[in-house]
């Protein structure tokens, strides 16, 4: 006969394996949202990839998007969400290419007397991980250290924008366009995009604040991963040709870093 304990430590011990089998199959539906992050996926193809009934994948996939690692949009296509982002550039400060490229941005501050930020792309969105502020008393901080936003908004979004297809950029057009500004249609993406691709770098008027003006420029740093830095000022900085010279300076520092900028399309 079993007694009352041996039965209450048997169902603890079984309590812990399907508790412990709940969180296996979260994290791996998790790595699988993740791994198809830009186009999404529905409900049915992460049953099929994963093998996981139905009703077992949504119960799953629901704690997920509560927690906010997980996004299911009104198409019920389900990315990645703000969390685990967050979670996945929470070390930032300490990756290698900040440590590159700190000492370059310090030398573009000077130079310039501006702020410099270092953004890196993160799915549909631009992240701010670092910035450097030059001695100029009138300030344009118009990102902080771990910000997320969505990409083409700003100059370094918008550079980072331009690293796209144009297949990609109307995909992202699609998905974000309940959440971009109301005067940021698709023809005047592609617009920007195509002059930051002419030029080498993109500018932006008063996109993420008022009176603020910045110029982007995009970098590779690995084989399809890019990163991009940029200079924002007061509008009243900012005429055409100290724009032509501050992108001058970013290729300058950029290529004497050893990163390589883009080149003109």
């Amino acid at each position: 006969m079993v007694n009352i304990s041996t039965r209450r430590k048997a169902a603890s011990s079984t309590d812990r394996v399907q508790g412990a089998q709940a969180v296996f199959r979260a994290i791996e539906l998790l790595k699988l949202v993740g791994l198809n992050h830009e186009r999404g996926m529905t409900l049915a193809s992460i049953v099929a990839s994963t093998g996981i009934d139905r009703t077992t994948a949504y119960r799953l996939l629901t704690s997920l998007v509560q927690t906010g690692l997980v996004a299911r949009n009104d198409r019920k296509l389900y990315r990645l969400g703000l969390e685990a982002m967050q979670l996945g550039l929470a070390t930032m400060s300490r990756v290698p290419i900040l440590e590159r490229c700190r000492p370059m941005m310090i030398r573009l501050a000077r130079r310039t007397e501006d702020t410099v930020y270092l953004v890196v792309r993160n799915g549909d969105f631009a992240h701010c991980i670092h910035y450097e502020e030059g001695v100029f008393p009138i300030k344009a901080l118009v990102l902080q250290v771990g910000g997320l936003r969505l990409l083409g908004i700003g100059s370094a979004g918008t550079a980072l924008m331009a690293t796209l297809s144009d297949e990609e950029i109307e995909s992202f057009y699609t998905r974000n366009r309940d959440d971009l500004p109301a005067d940021r249609t698709l023809a005047q993406i592609r617009k920007q995009v195509a002059q930051a691709r002419r030029r080498g770098y993109a500018c932006t008027d008063n996109l993420v604040a008022d009176g603020v003006s910045g110029v982007g420029v995009n970098f590779e740093v690995t084989p399809g991963t890019y990163a991009a830095i940029s200079v924002g000022a007061i509008r009243a900085r900012m005429p055409e040709d100290r724009r032509q010279w501050i992108a001058g300076v970013m290729f300058e520092e950029l290529l004497a870093s050893g990163w390589a900028p883009p080149g003109k399309g």
